[in-house]
């Protein structure tokens, strides 16, 4: 399955973000705490919802059934412009109850309705490959330095043709 440049892209900067909120200084599990902060700081990512919609989609974290991935994974080679409108693929995913209203006023939004099928993707694939705090760090100490790239790797290195 070939993937594009835009989700390989995001897909690193997704993961590591993820990582990031899991664990605090001494090492104690806060990723629920640090959901729930990041929940309610929803207004000031708005703004980033066409520059950086990973930082958005860190939001929905663990809030996203996909009931028809072939549905989903069949937008895994486009870049944004190539999207559908949400309408015709709302019915393939499923969102916790609090996320509702948040989906609804994200695609009232400029990019709202891109950002939520990134979104939907980026959480499948995170659900898909169950990313270990290992499995980013191996991502992070790739030769490359460039965290794309390391991404692009890692996605290859699952099945998938990056780029």
């Amino acid at each position: 399955m070939r993937i594009s440049r835009y989700f390989t892209d995001l897909m690193a900067t997704y993961v590591a973000d993820i990582d990031d909120l899991k664990t605090d200084s001494g090492g104690d599990d806060v990723l629920d705490e640090r959901l729930v902060e990041k929940r309610s700081q929803i207004s000031d990512l708005i703004p980033m919802i066409k520059t950086n919609p990973e930082m958005l989609a860190v939001v929905f974290h663990r809030s996203v059934v996909v009931k028809k991935p072939e549905v989903i994974l069949s937008y895994l080679d486009k870049e944004p412009a190539k999207f559908p409108a949400w309408d015709s693929i709302s019915s393939s995913v499923q969102f916790a109850p609090w996320a509702i209203d948040l989906v609804a006023k994200l695609k009232t939004e400029v990019g709202g309705e891109q950002c939520l099928l990134t979104t939907v993707m980026l959480e499948h694939l995170y659900a898909l490959y169950e990313v270990s705090e290992d499995a980013a760090e191996e991502m992070e100490t790739e030769e490359s330095d460039d965290l794309a790239e390391s991404g692009g790797e890692w996605l290859s290195e699952h099945g998938f043709d990056s780029h």
